[in-house]
């Protein structure tokens, strides 16, 4: 789950000059003077280049926490390649025939506009049971993934659709301390109201893009997952730091909000 930099030492050039010169027949030729320039310097590394982890990545990732921890695995030193990294995960809402109390969208035909409403999920039925989150965080605002047998965000076609959505339950999330700024924290409810044709309709739903860095829990990992009553439950520790709405068909970004920010 890490990259490597492959160093390519440049080695040095030798350029020989040779001179040879003849004052006469009874002088000894001189030896030829060799000029040896300095070794070029080593090419610097190639930045790590890193474009996040997706909605897929992220799932694996939490899986893996999921096993690990339901098996008795000490998975610490698996979880330390996943501190700092970026993400983007979209969560797909909106679909036909599908309710969903925390993401909705609906069209005003009469003055011709999108409404979209947006709030964290974060709940305490999402959140796995442990001293570890009780004790160390007061606050938190986070999204639950919503199918996460889906690896890509769509919405389900056929019978698929009225699966259970969310088993196990997988949330990204923000956790808050005491000492953490209030100004940096997330917002917990997101609206928008943008005029568009009836044609322009998203059909397929809506994606919701939660995007950030995966941050360390008290424990040093960045995923916490444990047994519930129902369906086991994982919580991704993130630092988030953009949350967007997009048109899947169009592509079109309907909305955006930075941390602490009004919508763009």
């Amino acid at each position: 789950m890490h990259q490597r930099l492959n160093w390519l030492p440049v080695g040095a050039a030798l350029v020989a000059m040779s001179m040879l010169a003849a004052c006469n027949r009874e002088r000894e030729a001189k030896p030829a003077e060799h000029k040896a320039q300095p070794p070029a310097m080593p090419a610097a590394p190639a930045a790590i280049h890193d474009d996040g982890l997706d909605r897929e990545a992220v799932i694996l990732a939490a899986l893996h926490a999921l096993t690990d921890a339901a098996l008795g695995r000490d998975d610490a030193a698996a979880q330390r390649e996943l501190r700092g990294r970026k993400f983007a995960v979209r969560i797909r809402f909106g679909c036909p025939g599908v309710a969903d109390p925390d993401r909705s969208w609906s069209y005003d035909a009469a003055q011709k506009v999108l409404r979209v409403k947006v709030r964290s999920s974060l709940t305490d039925a999402a959140l796995p049971k442990s001293d570890l989150l009780a004790k160390d965080y007061q606050g938190s605002v986070g999204f639950v993934l919503g199918r996460p047998w889906l690896l890509g965000a769509g919405c389900p076609a056929g019978g698929f659709a009225a699966a259970a959505p969310d088993a196990p339950a997988i949330t990204i999330a923000q956790l808050f301390t005491e000492a953490d700024s209030r100004v940096q924290r997330p917002r917990r409810d997101y609206a928008l109201t943008r005029p568009i044709d009836p044609n322009q309709q998203p059909g397929d739903g809506l994606d919701l893009i939660v995007s950030g860095r995966l941050a360390e829990l008290a424990d040093g990992r960045p995923i916490h997952c444990a047994a519930a009553d129902g369906a086991p439950a994982c919580l991704v520790s993130a630092r988030i730091d953009r949350v967007a709405i997009e048109n899947p068909s169009s592509g079109e970004l309907l909305g955006e909000w930075g941390t602490g920010a009004s919508p763009q």
